[in-house]
C-alpha cells in the first residue's frame, strides 16, 4: 500500500509539472513537449507488449481479448467525449461544454492510471515501478493537455490550474482505491485489470502521441521513440 502511494503520488507529481509548466512557460512547454511524447510512445508500446500483456495472459488466460476490447473502448470513449486538444478553434464544439467534458475525460483517464498502478504492485514489485514509469511519462503530457483544454475554455488561469490539479490528484486516489479493492480479489481480476491497462496504453501511443509524433519528422523524434521502446526493457533487467 505504501509502494503504491507514494509512486501513485510521484506520477501525479509529473501531471503537476505540465500543469506548471502551461501556467508559466507555455510556449516552452508546447515547443519541447514534442520529444517527451516521442519518448512515451516507444516506453508505452514497449511496457505493453514485454510487460502487462506477458504478466497478464500469465494471470488470466483471456487477456487478449479484453486487450482488445479496452483499445476499442477507449476508442469509443475518446471519439465521444472528444478529448483531443482542440487545434482549430472551428473544428470545435462550444468553448464551454468542450471544455467540460474534455476536462471529465482527463479525469477518468487519471483515475485509470491510478488504478494501473495499484494492480501492478499487486502482480509484483518491478511491474508495479514500471507501471509508475510509464504513467509518469503521459502525465506530464496530460497535465499540459489539461491547462490547454481550461484556457482555451476562457478560464482564468487560477481557475484552469485548480481543474487541472484535480486531474492529477485523481491518479493517486484511483491508485489508493484500487489498492484496497484487489486486496480481496484473485490473481485473475488483477490480470484483467493489466490486460484493460495494455489496451489504454496501446490506444494511448498509437492514437495519440504517434500521429502527433508524424506532424514534427525529425530523426530526433525517431531516436527518442526506439529509445523509450528499449527503456522498459532495459529497466526490466535491473528490476528483477
Amino acid at each position: 500500500m505504501l509502494n503504491t502511494f507514494l509512486f501513485s503520488m510521484l506520477a501525479g507529481l509529473a501531471t503537476f509539472l505540465g500543469v506548471y509548466l502551461m501556467a508559466k512557460k507555455a510556449d516552452w512547454a508546447q515547443k519541447n513537449l514534442i520529444y517527451l511524447i516521442s519518448f512515451s510512445a516507444g516506453v508505452l508500446l514497449s511496457f505493453s507488449f514485454l510487460h502487462l500483456l506477458p504478466e497478464s495472459l500469465e494471470l488470466y488466460p483471456g487477456a487478449l481479448t479484453v486487450v482488445l476490447f479496452s483499445f476499442l473502448l477507449f476508442y469509443i470513449l475518446e471519439h465521444s467525449l472528444s478529448l483531443h486538444v482542440c487545434k482549430e478553434k472551428e473544428n470545435c464544439e462550444a468553448h464551454e461544454t468542450f471544455t467540460l467534458v474534455s476536462w471529465v475525460g482527463l479525469l477518468v483517464h487519471s483515475l485509470i492510471d491510478g488504478a494501473v498502478i495499484g494492480a501492478g504492485f499487486e502482480a509484483s514489485f518491478s511491474l508495479g515501478i514500471l507501471s509508475t514509469l510509464a504513467v509518469l511519462l503521459h502525465e506530464f503530457p496530460e497535465g499540459i493537455s489539461s491547462m490547454a483544454v481550461m484556457l482555451y475554455g476562457k478560464y482564468s488561469v487560477n481557475k484552469a490550474i485548480k481543474y487541472s490539479s484535480a486531474v492529477a490528484l485523481a491518479t493517486p486516489f484511483g491508485a489508493v482505491i484500487s489498492s484496497f479493492a484487489l486486496r480481496e480479489v484473485n490473481g485473475e481480476v488483477v490480470g484483467l485489470l493489466l490486460a484493460v491497462a495494455a489496451g489504454s496504453f496501446l490506444y494511448v501511443a498509437a492514437s495519440d502521441l504517434i500521429p502527433e509524433i508524424h506532424k514534427k519528422s525529425k530523426v530526433l523524434n525517431i531516436v527518442l521513440t526506439f529509445f523509450g521502446v528499449l527503456f522498459p526493457f532495459i529497466a526490466g533487467m535491473f528490476l528483477e
